[in-house]
C-alpha cells in the first residue's frame, strides 16, 4: 500500500466521522465535551484510586502515568520530525473546535488517555478502570475526527506510540517496583505523616 493510497483512506475516513452541514447541536455539544474534558477526568480517577487503594493499585498507577509521559514524549519526537497537517489546514471537512494549525500526528489528547488506560488494563486489580480510560480514549479520537482537527490515523498512531510506550515501561518494570515506586510512595506517605492528614481519608502502609 502506498503513502498516497493510505493518505487517500486517511481523507475518506475522516470525512466519514466528520460532522456534517446537519449534524444534530446535541451530539455536537457532546464531542465537545469528550475533546475537551475527558483528559481532566482521568487523572481525576487516578488521584482517587491512589488516595483510596494500596501499594499494588499504586504501582500500576505509576506504570500508567510513565507509560502516558513517555507516550506524549515520543510523540512529540514524530512531531517534530514529520509535519501532517490538520484538516481544517487542507481544507477539508467542518472544523468545530478551536485549535492552533500545528502537527496532528499523533494525537497528543488520545496518546495520553491510551497511555493511561493500557497499564491499567494489564493489571487484575485495576482491570476495569483500564476499560473506563480506554473507552474515554475511543471518545476523544472519535471526538476529535468529529469536529474537524483530527484525521483518523492520527488516533491509530496515538494508540501505536502509547503501546510502544507501555513496552518500555514494562521491560524496566521489575526495577521500577523494586527501587522507585517504594520510595516515591514513602515519600507520599511520609508527607501525610507530617501534615497529620487523617488516616481515615488517606490511609497508609496498604
Amino acid at each position: 500500500m502506498t503513502l498516497s493510497v493510505i493518505e487517500q483512506w486517511n481523507q475518506s475516513a475522516f470525512l466519514a466521522v466528520n460532522a456534517g452541514a446537519h449534524a444534530p447541536a446535541l451530539i455536537i455539544s457532546l464531542a465537545k465535551v469528550l475533546a475537551n474534558w475527558s483528559i481532566y477526568l482521568a487523572p481525576a480517577l487516578f488521584v482517587v484510586a491512589w488516595v483510596r487503594r494500596g501499594r499494588g493499585v499504586r504501582f500500576v498507577l505509576l506504570d500508567a502515568t510513565l507509560t502516558a509521559l513517555i507516550g506524549l514524549g515520543l510523540a512529540q519526537v514524530i512531531t517534530a520530525i514529520w509535519y501532517h497537517p490538520r484538516p481544517f489546514e487542507i481544507g477539508l471537512g467542518r472544523q468545530l473546535l478551536d485549535h492552533a494549525a500545528e502537527a496532528s500526528f499523533p494525537s497528543d489528547h488520545a496518546t495520553l488517555m491510551f497511555g493511561l488506560a493500557i497499564p491499567l488494563l494489564l493489571g487484575t486489580q485495576t482491570r476495569r478502570w483500564g476499560a473506563v480510560v480506554l473507552a474515554l480514549g475511543f471518545g476523544v479520537a472519535w471526538s476529535r475526527i468529529y469536529l474537524g482537527v483530527h484525521f483518523p490515523l492520527d488516533m491509530i498512531g496515538a494508540f501505536g506510540v502509547a503501546v510502544v510506550a507501555a513496552f518500555l515501561v514494562w521491560m524496566v518494570g521489575l526495577f521500577l517496583r523494586r527501587s522507585v515506586y517504594p520510595k516515591l510512595i514513602s515519600v507520599y506517605e511520609t508527607m501525610l505523616s507530617r501534615f497529620a492528614l487523617s488516616r481515615t481519608v488517606f490511609p497508609r502502609n496498604r
